[in-house]
């Protein structure tokens, strides 16, 4: 018992000092009279505190939902007073606190795994707790034992988030002790130790990132062992997702074989979306053949294509459609460089509604209102007033020609002010312009000319009509039919309607409505063209929903959609408490809208989604890279972990495909390991140009270089886009006749996916509308209806090259031709990765090819080229860029700049000529009055022209390893 008393002089105001008792149990306050009141311990909601005055001390407290105070203390007794009540109030409170500590205890116990929700849930458990508990006074220093059950209390109520890591971190630990012999044994070879922390980690979502080769199937089977050999889930408790009937159907075989006895079912999405139909409706739905067969589907809807194209108003709108909006709106003034226009107009295949192979969008539009209003017109034809050809510059050809009414139309790419695209030299341009103004006035020809700015200002056909009425052309418009014909002659009405079967299926895929879809089309750049495609497609759509109901029938599309708005609402009740998903990479929103809506109407429901962001290659079927990477955004808590060994290539393989898909910073970085280590570059690249093809194939050189490397049959993938240069199944036979070591597939890059050879053979690596990259333009609507594109250049196209690489287990082998090469070979050779350049002798056209770069379009090669008397070298982006240069003459071999001339590539020759400090171009050697001199090979008698001449050039001076050094 301790004793406490007011101050004495109390006596001398006529007021007895207080004796204060603490006994066991309670607080008793007394007088030199008597017992005056006890206080139980119980009965205090506070902590007293001190209140001090200027002399005495005042401790106040709450009992009994009252304010008790006792005042007229010593400073000294106040604070011994204080310390002693709150040391018996806190071995009371402490038990209470050690009793919710147990709680916590057996509820972690229970949980397993601590996830956050059941974090969250102990803190608000905690957090309730402490409010019902006096808790130490941090100015007081009470002993450890007594303070120990609030901290850890405290601890639990904040989620500290060292206190959380521990427990899952002791519990994984005796996981992985207490399971080692399953994880040994499930499959055929022992689980890796990531593999195994990712069977038995349970946090509320769980990713796990398996790269290539990783074994993620694997970690899909340990996964489904663990919960049921740990007794944390029965058969019926697991739901097991995948894209394919084949590989739904191989997990649940597979499960059964390893885990003998369970059941587990393994479900497609569709078969998903079916059994929570059937179960809903009280019966499954009828599946539309048009969704089973894809042929069927293409079929159908050109049919409802040809019946529209008999209505007049349809016909007008697909007459216009293909005239004003069929390609992508691109303005010449958007690009950096000549080349790279021509690159969109080639990977777009810009043509005119004749087939002309037009030099740009401009010139594509002016020819087909000339086509659609009767007016005959021959595109580029030679000048017919005179002769213009020179021993020095070709015939001029304006870009229209009337013959009916000997009119010339040239379309000038300017601005208002005269201002021409970036990489054209604006003098120069204007020059030019003056020169075929002056020589249709010489001639006394008609001459109409049109502007870019007059397409950017809207008025670039009206401004053409009225031009052109001003001079008496009569304007016959030509019947819709007539044009439709012209296009179907061209396969074009074909393309279009395989371009709707594509827009119906992305559509019903984005489960959006009409007008969602119009709001969206006010945001793009261009939504007159958006509104011109979706005139068309809506028929269409109208007609296939129409098919859908009139059978009775459903698509692929209803059944994800039907199926996440029954569970969403409530009429079907999952009971699913583990839901692993397999390639989540290729998971589209509605889908991942319905995994979590599983997920939200079952209690304690977790999902584990297994996955490689850098495999993500299915977009153009609605696919969502970002719900991978951004999955804890999308899915909230997660727990990820990187499966990062793996069994299939080797390092070397690993170093050029890791550095090469990391390159994006939006895929999510890791490192790879693998098991296989070798010393040498296993990525090869093969170059050779279109003739060195002609003469030799290719793809014999390099499956003999595979045939003399190997002892047994080896397996052996060529890949390409598209099946962009890819050998037909004829030569893919006689390559096996003729190495019989090697058993040959040829594969595109998707259908290649989740496969795997010893050698991989990439062709096809060039660049434009076939070529890898890919650099044809989505069609907007499309573009739209898809899940958004990436900002990054190339993103997807990029994991798609990654996945070819990964393919192959010892060696892969890229072809391409460096005159047309793909950025991705160049980005191989120009940033120093690991590849192999010199397995296969290379042309020294090949070698020096980016050094031998257009002087005109600038992204042009210059390439070996020979007409009937000569040979030369001549631009890749031929008939865009028809730039053309005489070889060495000396050797015949490419020249190529460097510094102040051009020099010649043979570094056995070293012929040189000097470059015009003008213009830039070739200089000519000649003779004159006084004797010799250099003068610039773009002077001409007449026309633009650069006169620039030099008396004498010093010739250039090279080391010993043939570079060139500075005078």
């Amino acid at each position: 018992m301790s004793v406490f008393c007011q101050l004495w002089f109390l006596k001398l105001i006529g007021r007895s000092p207080l004796k204060i008792r603490i006994l066991d149990d309670g607080l008793v306050l007394g007088s030199a009279k008597g017992f005056v009141r006890q206080i139980p311990w119980e009965a205090f909601s506070s902590a007293p505190i001190i209140r001090q005055g200027l002399f005495f001390s005042k401790l106040e407290f709450t009992a009994n939902n009252q304010k008790e105070s006792i005042s007229w203390l010593s400073k000294t007794s106040t604070r011994a007073l204080r310390e002693s009540l709150c040391s018996r109030l806190l071995e009371l409170h402490g038990v209470r606190a050690t009793a919710a500590l147990q709680r916590i205890h057996d509820l972690v116990e229970k949980a397993g795994y601590l996830r956050s929700t059941h974090a969250a849930a102990i803190a608000r458990f905690a957090e309730s707790q402490r409010h019902r508990l006096i808790l130490p006074p941090e100015d007081i220093d009470f002993p450890e034992n007594l303070v120990h059950p609030y901290k850890r209390l405290r601890q639990w109520a904040g989620s500290d988030p060292v206190l959380i890591e521990h427990m899952r971190d002791n519990f994984l630990r005796d996981e992985l002790t207490r399971f080692q012999a399953l994880f040994d044994a499930v499959e055929s070879n022992p689980l890796t130790e990531k593999q195994r922390e990712a069977c038995v980690i349970d946090e509320d979502n769980n990713l796990v990132l398996a790269g290539a080769g990783t074994g993620k199937t694997s970690t899909m089977i340990g996964r489904t062992a663990y919960l049921l050999e740990s007794g944390r889930a029965q058969d019926s408790d697991i739901l097991m997702l995948a894209f394919g009937r084949k590989s739904a159907e191989e997990m649940e075989e597979r499960v059964a074989a390893k885990i003998p006895g369970a059941k587990v079912k393994a479900a497609t999405f569709h078969s998903l979306g079916l059994k929570i139909i059937g179960e809903v409706e009280g019966g499954k739905p009828q599946i539309s053949k048009l969704s089973e067969d894809e042929n069927l589907l293409a079929k159908t809807v050109d049919d409802w294509l040809q019946s529209l194209l008999e209505d007049n108003g349809y016909q007008e709108k697909v007459v216009r459609y293909f005239s004003d909006y069929l390609y992508p709106e691109k303005n010449c003034f958007d690009f950096a460089d000549e080349g790279e226009y021509f690159e969109y107009i080639r990977a777009n295949r810009i043509y005119s509604l004749k087939g002309e192979n037009v030099k740009s969008l401009e010139e594509a539009l002016i020819a087909n209102w000339l086509f659609r209003m009767g007016v005959e017109y021959q595109y580029e034809s030679p000048y017919k007033a005179a002769p213009t050809r020179t021993p020095d510059f070709r015939s001029y050809l304006p870009d229209f020609y009337l013959p009916d009414y000997d009119i010339y139309l040239e379309h000038f790419g300017i601005g208002r002010d005269g201002s021409t695209a970036p990489y054209i030299d604006a003098e120069l341009y204007q020059e030019g312009i003056r020169w075929k103004r002056e020589l249709h006035k010489e001639h006394h020809t008609t001459l109409v000319e049109t502007f870019s700015y007059e397409r950017s200002e809207g008025c670039l056909l009206s401004e053409l009509e009225r031009k052109l009425s001003v001079l008496g052309v009569k304007f016959e418009p030509l019947p819709n039919e007539a044009i439709l014909d012209t296009l179907r002659e061209r396969g074009v009405i074909n393309e279009f309607s395989r371009l709707m079967t594509q827009l119906v299926g992305a559509f019903k895929g984005s489960h959006e409505t009409w007008e969602e879809v119009r709001v969206r089309a006010s945001r793009t750049p261009n939504p007159a063209q958006f509104h011109a495609a979706m005139d068309l497609l809506k028929p269409i759509v109208d007609q296939y929903n129409t098919y859908l109901e009139s059978n009775e029938c459903i698509d692929f599309n209803d059944m994800i959609g039907r199926a996440f708005h029954y569970v969403e609402s409530g009429r079907f009740t999952p009971s699913w408490r583990y839901i692993l998903v397999d390639e989540f990479q290729d998971i589209s929103r509605p889908r991942a809208r319905l995994v979590k809506a599983l997920r939200d109407k079952t209690k304690n429901c977790t999902v584990f989604c297994v996955g490689d962001d850098w495999q993500a290659i299915y977009r153009f079927t609605g696919s969502d890279v970002t719900l991978t990477t951004g999955f804890e955004k999308e899915f909230g808590s997660t727990r990820t972990t990187s499966l990062d060994k793996t069994f299939r290539f080797n390092n070397r393989i690993c170093d050029v495909a890791s550095k090469f898909v990391m390159k994006n910073p939006a895929q999510v970085k890791k490192e790879l390991r693998t098991h296989k280590i070798v010393s040498r570059n296993a990525v090869s690249i093969l170059r050779r140009g279109q003739a060195e093809r002609e003469r030799d194939s290719e793809l014999d050189e390099v499956c003999q270089a595979i045939s003399d490397q190997v002892e047994s049959k080896a397996k052996v993938y060529i890949l390409g886009r598209f099946w962009f240069r890819l050998p037909d199944s004829s030569a893919v036979r006689g390559l096996e006749r003729k190495f019989p070591k090697l058993s040959i597939e040829r594969l595109t890059f998707h259908a290649s996916k989740g496969k795997e050879a010893d050698f991989v053979i990439v062709v096809g690596l060039d660049k434009g509308h076939y070529g890898f990259p890919s650099t044809k333009e989505t069609h907007p609507l499309l573009n739209a209806l898809l899940p958004p594109d990436e900002p990054y250049d190339f993103a997807e196209e990029r994991r798609l090259f990654y996945v070819a690489l990964t393919r192959a287990r010892h060696r892969a082998y890229l072809m391409t031709d460096m005159s047309v090469a793909s950025v991705f070979i160049k980005e191989l050779l120009n940033e120093n990765y690991p590849v192999e350049t010199a397995e296969f002798l290379t042309s020294l056209n090949q070698i020096h090819a980016t050094e031998l770069s257009c002087s005109v379009c600038k992204s042009g090669t210059m390439v070996p080229r020979s007409s009937s008397s000569s040979t030369f070298f001549g631009c890749s982006n031929y008939p865009h860029c028809s730039n053309t240069e005489p070889g060495c003459t000396s050797c015949g071999s490419a020249m190529k700049k460097q510094g102040g001339f051009k020099i010649c590539i043979n570094d056995a020759c070293r012929s040189w000529v000097p470059l015009c400090s003008v213009c830039g171009a070739p200089m000519k050697k000649r003779h004159g009055r006084y004797g010799d001199f250099w003068g610039c090979s773009n002077y001409r008698s007449e026309g633009p022209s650069c006169s620039h001449t030099v008396n004498r050039v010093a010739p250039p001076r090279f080391d010993s390893g043939a570079v060139l050094v500075a005078n």
